[in-house]
């Protein structure tokens, strides 16, 4: 192998965006920092892998636990195969010009059969590259393959008791769909090559495979490099539609409940009555107003890990929502939703769940339809965009959690933590940020 050896990822990377992998080989500084989330994708896939093992137990690890060691890795393959070895766990394969890992190989009664894990939970077009070229490569290196299939998480699967590995997943035969793919790839392979050799970066305007299907880790080197065209909505001017926002504002019947969830999702579902990336509300914030010029009480829930926390939310939430009176949310359809899940999966608390929907205001949408709207929304209707722009006072800046996602991953870091003061820090920042959610809602339909 060579300094110029296209790797599986190489490839994928190479075919989305020639730049990309320019940038991969000769810059690498560039690239951008992972972030808490991305980190957070990169370890649901590894452990997703680790646990599609179990399907076909009985396997030796090629790689040893280290993919960086790729000469010992492609060795070892070979001595299992040699020795008889029927099932191998990322086995490395390489002719000096391409390299995979490929997660599992089983010796079947009619040959060798390899199987690719996805975290995802259906076959995606990039997927079908990936696995068309591992075929090429491990085939190329002198082993045959009957077959080749793509193993995902089955989003169909609900948890009763002891996880069922079986059920867990779906495995998909992918040899008809890569066999046709195969002529296609030395071409490819041999301009990414050509294009690498020649270390000019290749002048690729940023557009939809920036982002499509999932983010280039150079993006901010393209951004400052070639910035996209300003958003037309930004030159917008402000405007306000005071007929829509009293309209808006005549429909709604005190007492006024502010309601927000925050959500975690599992890949690998935890909880009875759970499905893989199930979005399992474990916290809320509620502020009342009994009249319009009334004060404000606050409720909330918070769950406590490993614990499911969805029967206590229900009963918590219940118990404040009382009988009457608008409840209004950011954006209906998420939280309506996770009610909905939470009626199917505990239909013991559907019937006082369904009359919750008939009072549900969606706050909004006088902003998505721009009812009301400043150009410091930068085109933007997300709480995030609005709260800055028309009640700058109040601010997310000075929390430690200021997004959803930080604070599913969070609540997902309690599970594992068994330090009493890092726990009570982590669940103080959680209150503080879903408060806030709410609180800013509050604050914006003052400025109706």
């Amino acid at each position: 192998m060579n300094s110029r050896t296209i790797s599986k990822s190489s490839f994928v990377r190479g075919t989305k965006c020639p730049k990309s992998l320019y940038l991969h080989f000769f810059q690498p500084e560039e690239q951008d920092e992972i972030s808490e989330g991305q980190q957070s994708i990169f370890d649901t896939g590894h452990n997703v892998g680790f646990l599609a093992q179990q399907l076909f137990p009985g396997g030796i690890d090629a790689s040893r636990g280290d993919h960086s060691l790729v000469h010992e890795a492609i060795a070892y393959t070979a001595e299992l195969i040699g020795n008889g070895q029927t099932v191998i766990y990322e086995a490395a394969f390489s002719d000096g010009e391409t390299l995979c890992y490929m997660d599992i190989l089983v010796k079947e009664t009619d040959g060798w059969a390899a199987y690719e894990v996805k975290a995802s939970t259906q076959v995606k077009d990039y997927q079908v590259n990936d696995v068309a070229f591992q075929y090429f490569v491990i085939t190329r290196s002198g082993l045959p393959l009957k077959r080749v299939s793509l193993v995902h998480v089955n989003n169909q699967y609900i948890r009763h008791g002891d996880l069922d590995i079986r059920k867990l997943f779906t495995i998909e035969s992918m040899t008809e769909r890569i066999l046709p793919m195969q002529n296609n790839i030395p071409v490819d392979l041999l301009s990414l090559q050509e294009m690498l050799k020649a270390g000019l970066m290749p002048d690729i305007p940023m557009g939809s495979q920036c982002n499509n299907p999932f983010p280039c880790d150079f993006l901010e080197f393209c951004q400052q490099s070639c910035p996209a065209e300003e958003d037309e909505s930004e030159g917008r001017p402000a405007s306000r539609n005071q007929d829509e926002l009293d309209q808006f504002l005549d429909e709604l019947e005190y007492p006024l409940y502010f309601m927000d969830f925050e959500t975690i999702q599992f890949a690998v579902p935890q909880y009875n009555e759970s499905r893989p990336y199930q979005q399992i509300p474990f916290q809320y914030s509620l502020h009342l107003q009994q009249t319009k010029s009334g004060p404000l009480t606050h409720f909330l829930f918070l769950g406590t890990p490993p614990t499911d926390p969805r029967p206590e939310f229900i009963q918590s939430l219940l118990l404040h929502l009382g009988s009457s009176g608008s409840i209004i949310v950011w954006n209906q359809t998420f939280e309506n939703t996770r009610l909905r899940e939470i009626a199917r999966d505990f239909p013991e608390y559907s019937s006082m769940i369904e009359p919750l929907f008939d009072r549900v205001a969606d706050l909004m949408v006088p902003f998505r339809r721009k009812h009301l709207y400043t150009p410091d929304m930068n085109g933007s209707y997300s709480l995030k965009a609005v709260l800055p722009a028309l009640v700058p006072d109040l601010s997310y800046s000075n929390l430690e959690i200021q997004e959803g996602g930080s604070a599913g991953l969070t609540y997902e870091s309690l599970y594992n933590d068994a330090d009493p003061e890092s726990i009570a820090t982590k669940r103080e920042n959680l209150l503080k940020y879903c408060e806030l959610d709410t609180l800013s809602m509050v604050r914006i339909l003052e400025r109706f």
